[in-house]
């Protein structure tokens, strides 16, 4: 688990701004605005989190190996892999909804997050072992990311634009993946070599992601000059 919210470290440190944001926001009444800043961060945050998410599948193995010096947790690794968009998108609707004056919502949806998790560990677990525990995280963080995003769409009527928040993401993970199979990256250096790799998956990633929306950034520089 330490290893898969690593990355979050980069979006709690905005996350926490977005409290005192939205109170300002709500304070002056400014519902348009509200809406607007949601739907941004939420494109923001779902483009970033599905890039991590590649990132932590594609190269799950290898990350292993760095950080434990053992390919066994490489298979957990891929694993818990797909949570990372649900646990990076939690973070940042809970401090929307602190921001909106939802604290008491908050903390009755993690409390009942946390008497489902201790529920599934004291029954499930003696039972399925890893797996168990596997399934307590996957139950734990899918609810709570549920019932986050309901109380937070009951008070924001925020948008998700499904295409180009998710499938356009996870179209350029792929072909990013391709293109870094394609690259003839072989250093010496086991570490060097998956650093790099992984820098090239970003960069051709982002690079897809301006292209597939090279119609905004156009207008966008059309209108700077």
């Amino acid at each position: 688990m330490p290893v898969i919210m690593f990355a979050n470290v980069l979006i709690g440190s905005f996350s926490g701004l977005l409290v005192p944001e939205f109170s300002r926001l709500l304070t002056g009444g400014n519902y348009n605005r509200l809406k607007t800043v949601c739907d941004t961060i939420f494109k923001v945050t779902f483009i970033f989190s599905i890039c991590v998410t590649g990132i932590f599948i594609i190269f799950s193995n290898e990350i292993s190996l760095m950080v434990y010096q053992s390919i066994e947790a490489g298979k957990w690794i891929k694993i818990l892999s797909p949570l990372i968009f649900f646990m990076y998108i939690d973070n940042i609707i809970d401090n929307m909804l602190k921001g909106i004056n939802e604290q008491v919502s908050v903390m009755v949806c993690n409390i009942i997050d946390l008497l489902v998790t201790i529920s599934i560990i004291f029954f499930i677990v003696p039972i399925m072992g890893m797996y168990g525990y596997i399934l307590s995280i996957f139950v734990s963080e899918l609810l709570n990311f549920t019932i986050s995003s309901i109380q937070l769409k009951k008070k924001i009527n925020y948008s998700v634009n499904f295409k180009k928040f998710i499938i356009r993401p996870i179209f350029a993970c792929l072909v990013s993946y391709l293109f870094i199979k394609l690259l003839p990256i072989t250093f010496s250096n086991f570490t060097l070599n998956t650093i790099i790799q992984i820098a090239f998956f970003i960069l051709f990633y982002l690079v897809f992601m301006i292209i597939l929306d090279k119609k905004r950034v156009y207008i966008n520089f059309k209108n700077f000059w």
